[in-house]
Order: structure tokens, then C-alpha cells, then sequence
């Protein structure tokens, strides 16, 4: 059922029942929603937005049931920006099919494989590209740490030659613009099946045998593995969700982790403490700006949410950034407390079946990028922090950070 079915079948009585979410705009929620997702929690905690032809949803409590449930809560829709750009993989698949999926991808992001193959080379990258900045005034944090740090990370999992991130990454905003397009931009929506399709064309020669990833790459094991017997198509959406995945939640984290920190110096203190353990301060940065602020689901069959009734096939959307700032879970949530004792019950990587593949990777590279570059430049200043601050209305993540090195 597209939106304009909604609209002339009955539903246009939800712009009146909805007023508050009648007026909801991608603007909005991309510059700064947490006055909204305020009003939302106390007012229309379940809401009709026409701008987006969705429910949203903001009290953690609904979003953690919704995402509890994939009987009635499915991401397996043909409505869905990620099965649209990306085709048939672990995130927009329920069911046999995510279980082959999920099993087939979920070995080499175990936290004992990354440590074993990976951890070594996020430090030494890490150490590498801050190197890189000596003897520079000005530096953008997100360009010269974040976006090579997360994306190199990832493609050392994925078996994918290095040498090729530049082209890799040319794809990507594309991928970012294409998954968020909930408002149906048609142009956007090319521009994403294109970078979509030269990814296609790039795997075709490791998918042939010409080129070859390690035996121990995520790659090299779903190429190997009988027992999985992911098709060719299978595998190469797949890694198009793990590439954007890795690139995107680890860029995010990191680059938003030292926004926090540039504009909250007080905060620094947690990254200088001997026992380096910055696992505090990690998860209420990702509670207090969540990367990723919702997640999309499709009813199955009718339902009711907290009284509002929501017809079969229809989009909820689940927003995580309300829910991490829900006072009935958190108390004074717009206050960034480090030491608050359930910062951990954030849903900045989901939750559910569908919780973040590179939850434990993304951590890894947030916590060495953050102490590594506060160790090699204690006094560097962030130097516009309006232009910095984090905006996007699905992806979040500050445009710039550009800082003065001192």
C-alpha cells in the first residue's frame, strides 16, 4: 500500500489525529530531534508523519517490544531502501533466509577472531593516520581518521584489497543517500541502484576466481563454506550491507565520540584514567547521539500500539534516538554522564534478531581512535563546533570536524 493510498483510503483523518506528526519534517529530525522526540514521548507517543508515509514510534518501551517481535514486526518488505539498493540480505530478511545469512556472515566478527585478525591493524592504522597529521595546523578529524580508520577496518574483514578503498568509497554517500530516502526522491534512489551496480561489477572478478580474498576473510569463507551455500547474488548483497554497515557505524561512532569529548572537556579526563577502559563513556555518547537513529519494521497483519491502530503492510519506524532519551528508562537524559549506571541499555545497535553484526568491531575502532588521538594531541581545539555538530535524519554523524592540532 504506497502513500497515496493511504492518503485517499480513509486515512487522511490522520493528519487531524496526528498534529504533532502531521508537521514532523526531514529537516527537523536531521538538524535536531530530541525537542521533538520530547514533545512526541508525551503527546503522541505513537505517531502518523506524512512526510515519511510511517509511524514513528518514541517511547523505548514500544520500539523495544516492536523490535522483539519479527512475526508481526518484519524487516522482509519490498518496501524497504535496503532490499531496494542492496538486494535480498541479513537486514531486510527474516525467517530461513536470515538465518543462513546471519550464520554464514557472523564467524570473522566474533570478538575473538577480531581480536586475533584485526585488532593489531586498527591500532597500527590508527597510529598511521595520526602520524600523517603532524606538523599540520588544521586537520578534519572525519576525513583524515574516522572515514580511513572505519573503512580499512572493514575491508580487512571483508577480504577486499586495500588498495581499493578510494573507489569503494566513492560509492558510499550514494549507499547513506539511498537507505535513508524515505521520502521516495527518485533520483536518489538511482544514484544508489548505480553505486550498487559498480560495486556488482567490482566483485565479479573475485566471484569468478581471478581475484582472490584470504582463505580467512569473511569473503574467503562464504566462498568456501558449502554449508552456508549462499548464491553468488546472496553473497554479494551481503557485503554490501556489511560494507556499509562497518563504514557508516564505525565513522559515525567515532567521529560523534570526539565531537563529544572536543565540545565537552571535562569529559577528557574518562580518556586519560590509567585503566584506559573508555567502555563507560562509548556507550553514553551512543545513547546520547545515537549513529543510527531508527530502525524500520513492517506489520505483518493489524495491530494495535499503545491504542492506535496500524494496518498490515504498513512502515513503523522505530526511532532509537527517542528511545535513548526516554526519562522513564533514563533519568535527566539530555545530560551526558559517563558514569551513568545503565548507559549500556542504549538501542543504538538495535536489538533483537537484527542487532548490529559490528557492534564489537565498531567499538574496537572507536575506543582506539578516541584514546589514541587524545594521547597524541591532549590540547587540540575543535575549531567551528556548530559546523561539527551532528545532523542526518537516519545516519547521524557531525559533516566536519575540523580541528586545530595546537
Amino acid at each position: 500500500m504506497d502513500r497515496g493510498a493511504l492518503e485517499s483510503g480513509g486515512h487522511g483523518e490522520r493528519r487531524l489525529r496526528f498534529p504533532l506528526g502531521s508537521a514532523v519534517s526531514i529537516e527537523e529530525l536531521a538538524k535536531d530531534p530530541y525537542p521533538l522526540f520530547r514533545r512526541l514521548r508525551d503527546r503522541e507517543p505513537v505517531t502518523w508523519v506524512p512526510e515519511l508515509g510511517m509511524w514513528l514510534l518514541a517511547r523505548r518501551d514500544d520500539i523495544v517490544a516492536v523490535l522483539a517481535d519479527s512475526d508481526l514486526y518484519t524487516t522482509d518488505s519490498e518496501r524497504s531502501t535496503i532490499r531496494d539498493i542492496f538486494g535480498r540480505q541479513m537486514l531486510s530478511s527474516d525467517g530461513p533466509d536470515w538465518i543462513r545469512y546471519k550464520r554464514a556472515c557472523m564467524p570473522p566478527f566474533r570478538r575473538d577472531e577480531l581480536e586475533r585478525t584485526v585488532e593489531g591493524t586498527i591500532k597500527d592504522t590508527a597510529d598511521d593516520l595520526l602520524a600523517a597529521m603532524e606538523g599540520r595546523d588544521e586537520v578534519d578529524l572525519r576525513a583524515g581518521l574516522s572515514v580511513p580508520l572505519s573503512l580499512q577496518s572493514v575491508l580487512r574483514v571483508m577480504g577486499l584489497p586495500l588498495e581499493d578503498s578510494g573507489l569503494i568509497h566513492s560509492w558510499y554517500q550514494a549507499f547513506a543517500d539511498a537507505l535513508a530516502n524515505f521520502s521516495g526522491d527518485q533520483a536518489v534512489r538511482e544514484r544508489g541502484h548505480h553505486a550498487a551496480g559498480a560495486f556488482r561489477s567490482y566483485m565479479e572478478p573475485f566471484m569468478s576466481g581471478d581475484r582472490v580474498a584470504p582463505a580467512e576473510s569473511l569473503l574467503g569463507q562464504l566462498l568456501s563454506n558449502e554449508e552456508s551455500a549462499l548464491t553468488p547474488t546472496e553473497v554479494v548483497s551481503n557485503l554490501l550491507i556489511v560494507l556499509f554497515g562497518g563504514v557508516e557505524t564505525a565513522d559515525s561512532m567515532i567521529s560523534t565520540c570526539l565531537y563529544t569529548v572536543l565540545t565537552h572537556p571535562h569529559l577528557r579526563h574518562d580518556v586519560e584514567t590509567p585503566s584506559g577502559d573508555l567502555s563507560g563513556l562509548i556507550d553514553e555518547v551512543l545513547r546520547w547521539d545515537a549513529p543510527v537513529q531508527s530502525c524500520t519494521r513492517f506489520t505483518t497483519r493489524p495491530t494495535v500500539i499503545r491504542g492506535v491502530e496500524v494496518g498490515a503492510g504498513e512502515t513503523v519506524q522505530c526511532m532509537l534516538g527517542a528511545a535513548n532519551r526516554d526519562p522513564s528508562w533514563f533519568p535527566d537524559p539530555d545530560r551526558i554522564d559517563p558514569t551513568r549506571r545503565n548507559a549500556k541499555d542504549h538501542l543504538s545497535f538495535g536489538a533483537g534478531r537484527h542487532f548490529c553484526l559490528g557492534a564489537v568491531m565498531a567499538r574496537m575502532e572507536t575506543e582506539t581512535a578516541l584514546s589514541a588521538f587524545l594521547k597524541a594531541y591532549p590540547d587540540a581545539d575543535l575549531i567551528d563546533a556548530r559546523a561539527a555538530r551532528p545532523r542526518g535524519h537516519e545516519f547521524r554523524r557531525p559533516p566536519e570536524l575540523r580541528v586545530r592540532l595546537m
